[in-house]
């Protein structure tokens, strides 16, 4: 179980690195309804070849992936 305490560093950590990756186009700490926080990672396809080669955990956290297209400036 984490904290979003605990996620915190871990997003710092990653992010820039996950941002450089093809179909990445976010990054987020999102708390589940049982209270859990969990990294999330918003991807622009759903190509499971991109998302093969992306981690399954940072530093012992899991991630999860969610397809939701392109990241938009309004």
């Amino acid at each position: 179980m984490a904290s979003v305490d605990e996620l915190k560093p871990v997003k710092r950590k990653y992010s820039a690195e996950l941002l450089g990756k093809l179909g990445v186009c976010g990054v987020d700490i999102d708390v589940k309804k049982s209270g859990d926080a969990v990294l999330t990672v918003h991807l622009d396809t759903d190509d499971p070849v991109i998302k093969a080669d992306l981690p399954k955990s940072l530093d012992g956290f899991p991630v999860t992936y969610v397809h939701t297209g392109p990241f938009r400036k309004r």
